[in-house]
């Protein structure tokens, strides 16, 4: 419940960050709390919008006078674990590791994924056009945590491979500067793509939404958009295309399908393969 008036539920935003109030009112006021400020040291700024920053420059200096442990908790690693279980973590994918590749438009690969992205793409309120495509490319070690699992769900029943879009909050001025990843700890496309969805966002292990706490992708590009924050030296919004593994008998425990949303617990089941570059067509 918010911890202003608590009655409502705490407000969870597009990019399924709780915060602590169920409102602007109950923020600004506090009801006997003082409204969250700015984590930035000196900073008195209410508003804690970009990741408890309340801008995009602070949420980047924020992460500079504070890098983050490179060790995670005991509880994150509970989410860390194989398919298995069987007590051993994953591998980590280090961003220096992950291998971004340019696709010319002129590309077979470009064309056929643009023909996906179009079909996919379901929206009132136009289209959205492919600017730039970057491949990703993982080593091998990832490739193989990713097959263990699809043949651990086949397993128990026919598994398939899907694809979804996900889209978070992005620091950098991606597709800029050629195909690199930044070294924003708040960035959430450059951190999702350079640990294979082994943390968003500021290292946190998983997302918290109205399906619980999960990794979120959406089969609708256009659903996926609503969460796409860019920064403003950016010309193009950016979102990631990823292959989910999907067993033939869904369990909450693991994954869930609402609607075009896809939700999955468990990082091996979710692994990205291009970074979209697009601007959205009225």
């Amino acid at each position: 419940m918010c911890e202003a008036c608590g009655i409502k539920p705490k407000y969870v935003d597009p990019s399924g960050t709780q915060h602590s109030y169920c409102g602007r009112s109950c923020a600004r006021t506090g009801v006997g709390k003082v409204a969250p400020e700015c984590l930035l040291r000196g900073c008195s700024n209410t508003g804690t919008a970009f990741n408890g920053f309340c801008s995009v420059d602070h949420a980047k200096k924020g992460n500079a006078l504070s890098p983050p442990s490179a060790h995670p908790s005991p509880k994150t690693q509970l989410h860390t674990h194989n398919h298995t279980d069987t007590g051993r973590t994953k591998p980590k994918a280090p961003s220096d590791l992950v291998h971004l590749s340019e696709i010319p438009s002129s590309a077979t690969v470009w064309r056929e994924f643009v023909r996906e992205w179009n079909s996919k793409w379901l929206s009132l309120e136009g289209s959205a056009l492919v600017e730039k495509l970057y491949e990703i490319s993982y080593p091998t070690s990832i490739s193989d945590a990713q097959d263990k699992y699809l043949q651990g769900s086949q397993a128990t029943g026919q598994a398939h491979i899907l694809r979804t879009f996900h889209a978070s909050q992005c620091i950098c001025d991606m597709g800029t500067k050629g195909p690199t990843l930044c070294k924003w700890n708040s960035c959430g496309i450059c951190n999702v793509v350079g640990s294979a969805f082994r943390g968003v966002a500021f290292g946190v292990p998983y997302s918290i939404g109205k399906q619980g706490k999960g990794l979120y992708s959406s089969r609708n590009p256009a659903s996926a958009d609503r969460f796409a924050t860019s920064c403003l030296s950016s010309p193009y919004r950016v979102m990631i295309a990823c292959d989910v593994v999907l067993p033939q008998h869904l369990d909450k425990s693991s994954s869930v399908v609402a609607g075009d949303r896809v939700v999955v617990r468990v990082s091996d089941a979710i692994i990205p393969r291009f970074i979209v570059m697009y601007t959205k067509q009225t």
